[in-house]
């Protein structure tokens, strides 16, 4: 199963697996495995102390809270977004344009 992972992190990613790398660019959303998911980022993992190791965003007991929250900033979902729905009636309404006439302001 494909799982979509968005980086929330101010820097980019990027995670050798298996001699592949994959990148995590900043605020862009990127498609993996579940797989993946779990052992780069420890998804549906109670534990992910490994996975704060793995990315090397701690390096002693004390910079664990810290790699946590990071860690917490790639969003992960199992489904895309909605596309292509349509917008509320409220959104689509357009004003009348406003005209001028004789220092009158008047909806054309």
């Amino acid at each position: 199963m494909t799982v979509y992972v968005t980086n929330r992190w101010e820097k980019p990613l990027a995670v050798d697996m298996a001699g592949v790398e994959i990148q995590f660019p900043v605020g862009e959303m990127k498609e993996i495995t579940e797989h993946q998911a779990r052992h780069i980022f420890g998804w549906k993992k109670e534990d992910r102390t490994d996975n704060v190791i793995f990315l090397g965003l701690a390096r002693t007991s004390n910079d664990m809270p810290e790699g946590f929250k990071i860690l917490d900033k790639f969003e992960i979902i199992e489904k895309l977004p909605e596309q292509n729905h349509s917008l509320s009636p409220v959104v689509e309404r357009v004003p009348f344009p406003v005209t001028r006439e004789r220092g009158k302001i008047a909806a054309a």
